[in-house]
């Protein structure tokens, strides 16, 4: 069979995907605002490329490596994250609302401002990271792990927090869930709101 062929009966993301791979082998790290929307990116590796505002909506990028790796202003609606590697990774901006990051590795990145608005991020690891002024409205944070995370002006409204590590987190004017957490979480959430964050209608924090 020949190699034009093939690439006949390939669709526009598979050879997209081919495409991205044969650069990136090549030493190529720029992919700034790249169009990999649908792309088929399991267990890919893209360490320390720049992708800063690219459109990653609805890729999936499941086991991918992608440490150190510039995703300013990215557009990863729906994206799939799942167990993939983000550590040191600069997400500044990006917008992944509805992602899907069970089990991902985050240690350490750059999340300032991100938009995580209904993500799944149950299992993850999100030790150290910026998360200043994100949004993690209704996003489900459930076992995962937020040591020493910033969390300074961020909004948990609605989040899941049922089971996560939260020691040495600052939640400094952050929005805190009243709802969804165990009592642990709902103690220890507590002694920070009083102490230097706020909440919805500044409503004592309770367990359910």
């Amino acid at each position: 069979m020949l190699v034009s062929d093939v690439a006949d009966g390939m669709n526009a993301c598979q050879l997209g995907a081919i495409a991205l791979s044969k650069r990136y082998t090549a030493g190529d790290r720029n992919f700034e605002r790249i169009d990999l929307k649908d792309h088929h990116l399991v267990a890919f590796q893209l360490s320390s490329a720049q992708l800063c505002w690219a459109d990653l909506t609805s890729a999936d990028l499941t086991g991918s490596c992608l440490d150190h790796t510039d995703l300013t202003g990215a557009m990863m609606w729906r994206t799939q994250l799942s167990h993939a590697r983000l550590l040191w990774a600069n997400l500044h901006q990006a917008v992944m609302v509805r992602c899907k990051a069970e089990g991902a590795n985050f240690t350490g990145a750059n999340l300032h401002r991100v938009d995580l608005r209904l993500a799944s991020l149950s299992g993850a690891c999100l030790a150290g990271t910026d998360l200043r002024g994100a949004k993690l409205c209704y996003s489900d944070l459930s076992s995962a792990d937020l040591t020493g995370a910033d969390l300074t002006g961020a909004d948990l409204t609605g989040a899941d927090l049922t089971g996560a590590c939260i020691k040495a987190v600052c939640w400094r004017a952050a929005v805190l869930p009243k709802e969804s957490l165990d009592s642990t979480i709902a103690a220890e959430l507590k002694q920070a709101v009083d102490e230097i964050g706020t909440y919805p209608e500044r409503k004592s924090l309770t367990a359910v």
